[in-house]
């Protein structure tokens, strides 16, 4: 499983009348799969130092300039 951002979490679907129901599907914040904007804004970001190595990578991969 490559890196992760953010814990993974769960998000279910609805039905027609916008009742939860009982089927989820897993959502996984990967560096790959998080827009660009925001993985300026988390490197930029104090919370986010642990994971500055695997956002800079990112960022690097992506040929944009931080």
């Amino acid at each position: 499983m490559p890196a992760k951002l953010k814990p993974s979490s769960k998000e279910y679907t609805r039905d027609s009348k916008g009742k939860r129901t009982n089927k989820f599907t897993w959502k996984h914040y990967t560096p790959s799969g998080t827009p660009t904007k925001e993985l300026k804004d988390m490197y930029e970001n104090s919370t986010f130092r642990r994971k500055k190595n695997i956002i800079e990578k990112e960022l690097i991969k992506r040929n944009e300039t931080f």
